[in-house]
Formats: structure tokens, C-alpha cells, sequence
């Protein structure tokens, strides 16, 4: 018969209790240049909308939607699809008649990160042009993304934007 493991309230006083097996004190390099890939792929293709006159349109949120998919979970896809958020963008754009794109995107890792999971904070750029391509205005974005290893694949879980620079940009 296997021994029974100890009642993990019932530890001597001098052991300290191990962290869980799937904690991380350092982050592969290999694995976290592959999430920041992950990421900058994303968010380059998340802020990338030319603007049109029916960018706010059924066909033109679905072809929004099927665009981004292959950046997230099947969970987050389903979230952000119902919630719109994909359409986030696509609001902007509309409602300041220019187009967007991102520029100086920046990443930084998140302290305590788990195994296949990378939580990575974000600095971007949002820029606002005019038809012929020329800067017209300039606003500073940051947030907080989650990615999940899938299948060997980085893609998005999460993503804590600032709300409240595109509160201003939409209302």
C-alpha cells in the first residue's frame, strides 16, 4: 500500500512550503521572445485600420473578427467577439474619420509568470493619419496582455487596455 502524503497543514514548523511546480523565476529567453513576437504581431494587426466609409459595417466588423482570430484562444475570441472589443479599433477610426497604426511598441515581461503562460506589460503608440498618410495626432496607450502557450503557439488570452485613452478617442 503507497504511503499516505503528509496533511499539508500538518507540516513540521521548520519547512517551508515549496512553490507550486509550475511557477517561474526566470522566463526562457527563447520563450519570452517568442511571446513578445506573439505580442507584437498582435498588436501590430490590432491597430493597423485603414479608414473607410463603412468600416463600422456587419461585413466589416466579421472581416475584423476573422482577422484577429488567429491571434487568440478560442476562450478570448468568443469574449472579445461578444463584447466587441475586437471592434474597439474600428470605433476609433470611425468615430475620427482618419486611420490608425501602432508605433514604438514596447514590452516588458511581468514579475511571477507560470509555465506557458506570459503575462507581458505594453507601451504603444496609437497614430491617428489623414488620408494621404500624414500624422495628425499622437496618443500614448498601455495596458497589459496574457498570453498562453497553445500547442506550441503564443496568443492572447487577455488584454488589459487603456480604457480610458479610448474612452476619449470614441466619445
Amino acid at each position: 500500500m503507497p504511503a499516505k502524503a503528509p496533511h499539508p497543514h500538518r507540516r513540521a514548523q521548520h519547512q517551508q512550503p515549496s512553490p507550486p511546480p509550475q511557477l517561474r523565476k526566470t522566463f526562457p529567453p527563447a520563450e519570452l521572445e517568442a511571446a513578445k513576437k506573439a505580442a507584437t504581431e498582435y498588436k501590430n494587426a490590432e491597430y493597423t485600420v485603414k479608414a473607410s466609409v463603412d468600416i463600422m459595417s456587419i461585413e466589416s466588423i466579421g472581416q475584423r473578427n476573422e482577422v484577429m482570430k488567429p491571434y487568440f484562444t478560442a476562450d478570448f475570441y468568443q469574449k472579445a467577439v461578444s463584447t466587441r472589443y475586437t471592434a474597439l479599433p474600428l470605433q476609433v477610426v470611425h468615430k475620427q474619420q482618419l486611420s490608425i497604426q501602432p508605433d514604438k511598441l514596447q514590452l516588458t515581461l511581468n514579475d511571477g509568470h507560470k509555465q506557458d503562460i506570459a503575462e507581458l506589460k505594453y507601451t504603444v503608440d496609437l497614430v491617428l493619419l489623414n488620408e494621404k498618410g500624414q500624422e495628425q495626432q499622437r496618443v500614448p496607450l498601455e495596458g497589459i496582455l496574457t498570453l498562453f502557450k497553445i500547442e506550441g503557439a503564443w496568443l492572447v488570452q487577455g488584454d488589459r487596455f487603456d480604457n480610458a485613452a479610448f474612452s476619449k478617442l470614441i466619445n
